[in-house]
């Protein structure tokens, strides 16, 4: 059924004025309909990823924990961290933990507070960095190996032994040479 009439109308995504065919014509063009669909659908996306966010940030909200006996995970979420550095803390001994099995671990609330009431945190003063002697002073490794005669490990396993301090200059390694010789002295 072909229809004469001729309707003034108003398009509903670009707004400009059109003749339509039929009282219930939307568009103007066959592009402002798709365009105006894809831009509901694209809406619709928002909305539910939205919906979604915000579902999820009550959940999370809602979750703060209050038990008595908290799993690692949730002493996770409580502190912000890692489920692995609550193990790690648990390791080593700052935290009590109950183990049940293998995969159920609790740990009393009590114990996760004491653990933040610590005394005030102080700043570790940093020393300086002690320069490395100039090379003149000293033997890199292959010149230590000639003058003690020794392989490469007889010299890696000696400076261990006596804990002869090593200094690394690039990709470099040096021994003072006051320190081997006085280690040289008392083999002769």
């Amino acid at each position: 059924m072909s229809s004469n009439i001729k309707v003034k109308r108003i398009c509903e995504f670009c707004g400009d004025a059109f003749m339509a065919k039929t009282t219930v014509t939307r568009f103007c063009s066959h592009t402002c309909n798709s365009r105006y669909g894809k831009r509901k659908a694209r809406e619709l996306k928002i909305e539910v990823s939205e919906k979604q966010v915000a579902g999820t940030m009550a959940a999370t909200t809602k979750s703060t924990v209050v038990a008595e006996f908290l799993t690692v995970k949730e002493a996770a979420r409580l502190l912000t961290t890692s489920v692995r550095s609550i193990y790690n803390i648990i390791q080593s001994g700052r935290i009590k933990a109950i183990r049940f099995t293998p995969r159920k671990t609790l740990i009393k609330r009590v114990d996760l507070d004491q653990m933040l009431v610590l005394p005030e945190f102080q700043v570790p003063v940093l020393r300086a960095r002690k320069k490395n002697p100039h090379p003149k002073f000293c033997y890199s490794m292959s010149e230590a190996q000639e003058a003690l005669n020794f392989s490469e490990k007889a010299l890696w396993d000696l400076l261990k032994r006596n804990n002869i301090p090593k200094y690394r200059e690039g990709k470099y390694r040096y021994v003072l040479k006051s320190d081997l010789n006085k280690f040289s002295n008392q083999n002769d």
